[in-house]
C-alpha cells in the first residue's frame, strides 16, 4: 500500500536526500534524452497565455522513506538528520535535474544561492561528494579523470557536456530555466511523487516497475489518491472503494466482457478505461478556447487523466463518495449493455468491425449522449437500440442498393464483405440469443472473433486447382479428399484403379493411409482419372452456379481453415469445417450454417453448392440485414 501520491514541484525536492541502492541500474541517460528534455522545457517556457497554475509534468518518481532503524546500518554515508528517500524508480530523472541545476548555478554564480538535492549511490560512497561539487569536477582537468574512470560518472559528464552545448548562444535562457525548476507554485516543473510504505520490500517494488519497464498507470496513481491514509475520510468508505475497485477490475479482466468493449488503447489496469471515458467526457464538454484552457490546465500527455482526477479528489476533500460514484455509474451502464442482448451485440459490433483507427468509440458516444446536463439521453432501452441500429446503418450504407446487397468478390469490396458477414453473424446471434421465456441462451463471443483473421471464401470454389500447380504433398491430400468425400460417386472408378484396396466390396481406409504416401506410383494419372469421373457424376446434380463471385457464393471463414484446404470441392470443405468445429475451433455460426445448408429450403445432395442454395442464402442475408438498408425514397 502507498502512503501518498501527489504532484510535487522540483523546488520541494531541493533539500531532500536520495539514496540509490545497489540493485538499481547505473545512470545511462544519453544526448538525445537530454536534448529532448531541454527542448520540452524551452517550449513550455515560450508557450503563450499560460495559466498561473499550469505546469510541466515529469513521469513518476517512486520512493520509500528509509525507516530510522534501517538508517543505523547506513551511518557510513553520513546522511543529515533529514529524511532519506530510497529511489525505487526515477533516479535517472532526478540525477539529470540535479546535473542541470549544477550547470545553471555555475552560470549564474553570484546571483543565486541554492541548496541542491543530495544523491548517494550505495555502490559508490564517493558519489555524494562528487555530485555535491559537480561543477568543480567538470572544470578541473585532473578531477574530470575521476569521472571518466567510472561508467556512471562518465555518463553524467556526457549529460553535463550536452547541457553546455544546448545552452551555447542561449545564455538569456539561464534564469528562466532556473525559475522553471525552482518555483513552488507558478508555471513550474513537477513530478508525480509516489511514496510506498516504509515496510515495503523495495527490491520487489523495483522489480514490479522495471521488469519489462512497465510504468505506473494512471489507474494506479488515482487508486493511490483514493485509498491513501487520511484521518478525515471514513475507513468504511476507503474499504468500500477498495472492494468495489477490485470487483470492477475483475469484471473488466474477463476476456469476453473486455472483448465486447474492445477499446483502441491497451491497458494494464483496465479500470483506467473508465477514467479515460470520464476525462474525455469532461474535455468534450468544453468548446473552442475553453478546451484550450482545459488542455493547458491538465496537459495532453499520458498523465493528463491523472492530473484531472488529482484535482477532483483534492477538491472533494474528505467527501470522496461522489467522485467514486461517477466511476461506478459508468461501469454499471456498461454492465447493463453487456446484459442486454441487442445492446451487447450492436455495441460489440461497432467496437469490433474493421474501421479507421480514428473512428470514435461508440461507448464514449453513448456516455456523452447520456449526460443529464446536456438534456439528452435514451428514455428507454429501445431508444438506445434504435440509436445503435442507426450508427450501423450509417456505416454500412454503401453495401446496399434498392434493398439488395451490391457487393461482389472484388478487391475494393473485401473489407466491406468481412464487415457484412460479421454483421450477419451478429444479427443471427441476436435472433437465437433469447429463448421463448426470455432467458439468454447464446451470445457471440467477440473475444474469439477478434482472435481470428478472416478470409472471404468462395463456398463453391471459384476454380478447382490444376494438378500441374500442386506439389506432390498437395496432390496426395487432394486424392485422399476425393476418395473420402466422394466414395459413392467414385466407387466403380476406385475399384478399377485400386482393386487391392477393397475388402468384401468395401474400400479400406487403412489401405488409403498406408499407400497414399510420397512416391506413390502413377499419382498424376490416377488423380486425373478420378477428377474426370467425378466431373461426369456431378454434372447432373442440380442447377449449376454460374457466377462464382456473387454474394450467394461467399462467406467469411477463419483464414487458417480456409487456406488449409485451398480450392477443394464443397463437400471436402464441409467435412473439414465439421471436423474443426468438433475439435473446438471457433467458427462463426453463419459459416457453419452455410456448410450444413441451413438456409437451403429444399437441399439437394451435399456434393455441391448450386444456384438454388446460393439464391436462398442470398435471400436470408438480405432479409436478415434489411433493417440496415436505407429507405429507397431517401
Amino acid at each position: 500500500m502507498n502512503t501518498g501520491v501527489k504532484l510535487e514541484p522540483i523546488a520541494a525536492l531541493l533539500k531532500r536526500q536520495f539514496f540509490i541502492r545497489s540493485y538499481q541500474r547505473g545512470y545511462r541517460w544519453d544526448e538525445d534524452q537530454v536534448n529532448d528534455l531541454l527542448n520540452d522545457f524551452s517550449g513550455f517556457i515560450g508557450q503563450e497565455n499560460k495559466h498561473e497554475d499550469e505546469f510541466y509534468c515529469l513521469q513518476p518518481v517512486v520512493v520509500r522513506k528509509i525507516p530510522s532503524q534501517e538508517r543505523v546500518s547506513l551511518k557510513r554515508f553520513e546522511f543529515s538528520d533529514e529524511p532519506v528517500y530510497e529511489v525505487i524508480d526515477g533516479q535517472q530523472r532526478i540525477t539529470t535535474i540535479v546535473i542541470l541545476l549544477h550547470y545553471l548555478l555555475n552560470e549564474l554564480a553570484g546571483d543565486v544561492r541554492l541548496t541542491l538535492p543530495a544523491i548517494t549511490y550505495e555502490v559508490r560512497p564517493e558519489s555524494k561528494k562528487i555530485l555535491t561539487a559537480f561543477n568543480d569536477y567538470m572544470s578541473i582537468e585532473e578531477k574530470q579523470q575521476e569521472l571518466e574512470d567510472d561508467i556512471d560518472f562518465y555518463h553524467m559528464k556526457i549529460v553535463y557536456d550536452t547541457v553546455v552545448r544546448w545552452f551555447d548562444g542561449k545564455a538569456h535562457k539561464h534564469m528562466s530555466f532556473l525559475k522553471l525548476l525552482t518555483s513552488y507554485k507558478i508555471n513550474n516543473v513537477r513530478v508525480i511523487w509516489y511514496e510506498v510504505e516504509e515496510s515495503e520490500n523495495s527490491i520487489e517494488v523495483f522489480r514490479r516497475f522495471n521488469v519489462g519497464k512497465i510504468p505506473l498507470s494512471n489507474a494506479e496513481l488515482i487508486k493511490a489518491l483514493l485509498l491513501k491514509d487520511n484521518t478525515d475520510v471514513s475507513t468504511s468508505l476507503i474499504f468500500s472503494v477498495a472492494k468495489e475497485w477490485q470487483m470492477i477490475e475483475n469484471q473488466l479482466q474477463d476476456p469476453y466482457f473486455w472483448g465486447f468493449l474492445n477499446p483502441q488503447k491497451t491497458y494494464t489496469s483496465r479500470i483506467e478505461y473508465l477514467f479515460d471515458l470520464l476525462f474525455r467526457k469532461e474535455r468534450a464538454k468544453n468548446h473552442n478556447h475553453h478546451r484550450q484552457e482545459f488542455d493547458q490546465k491538465f496537459g495532453t500527455d499520458k498523465s493528463s487523466v491523472f492530473r484531472f482526477f488529482q484535482e477532483k479528489i483534492s477538491k472533494a476533500g474528505n467527501d470522496l463518495q461522489p467522485v467514486w460514484d461517477e466511476i461506478v455509474l459508468v461501469f454499471e451502464q456498461i454492465g447493463q449493455w453487456y446484459n442486454h442482448s441487442e445492446h451487447y451485440h450492436y455495441i460489440g459490433y461497432l467496437q469490433n468491425y474493421e474501421r479507421p483507427k480514428e473512428t470514435n468509440d461508440v461507448v464514449f458516444d453513448i456516455i456523452m449522449l447520456s449526460g443529464e446536463d446536456e438534456g439528452k439521453g435514451f428514455a428507454t432501452k429501445s431508444d438506445l437500440t434504435d440509436y445503435l441500429i442507426g450508427k450501423i446503418k450509417a456505416a454500412s450504407g454503401s453495401w446496399f442498393k434498392n434493398k439488395k446487397i451490391k457487393l461482389t468478390y472484388i478487391p475494393a469490396d473485401l473489407q466491406k464483405l468481412r464487415n457484412l458477414f460479421f454483421l450477419f453473424n451478429v444479427e443471427t446471434c441476436i435472433k437465437i440469443s433469447v429463448s421463448g421465456d426470455g432467458e439468454e441462451t447464446y451470445r457471440l463471443p467477440f473475444k474469439l472473433n477478434k482472435d481470428n483473421d478472416y478470409d472471404i471464401e468462395h463456398i463453391d470454389s471459384k476454380t478447382e486447382k490444376e494438378i500441374s500447380e500442386m506439389t506432390e504433398k498437395e496432390r496426395i491430400q487432394y486424392l485422399k479428399d476425393l476418395y473420402l468425400d466422394f466414395e459413392n460417386e467414385l466407387h466403380t472408378k476406385m475399384q478399377e484403379l485400386h482393386p487391392e484396396a477393397f475388402v468384401e466390396g468395401k474400400f479400406s481406409q487403412h489401405w488409403l493411409e498406408e499407400n497414399m504416401i510420397p512416391g506413390m506410383p502413377k499419382l498424376n494419372m490416377i488423380l486425373q482419372e478420378a477428377l474426370e469421373e467425378l466431373d461426369k457424376k456431378l454434372a447432373g446434380e442440380g442447377d449449376q452456379l454460374l457466377d462464382k463471385n456473387s454474394i450467394g457464393n461467399l462467406t467469411a471463414l477463419n483464414s487458417s481453415i480456409n487456406r488449409s484446404y485451398g480450392n477443394s470441392f464443397y463437400k471436402t470443405k464441409r467435412r473439414r469445417i465439421i471436423e474443426e468445429d468438433q475439435a473446438g475451433t471457433y467458427i462463426p455460426i453463419t459459416s457453419k450454417n452455410i456448410f450444413l445448408k441451413y438456409y437451403s429450403r429444399y437441399p439437394q445432395k451435399n456434393s455441391r453448392w448450386n444456384a438454388s442454395d446460393a439464391g436462398e442464402y442470398t435471400k436470408e442475408l438480405e432479409n436478415c440485414l434489411s433493417k440496415f438498408m436505407q429507405d429507397e425514397n431517401l
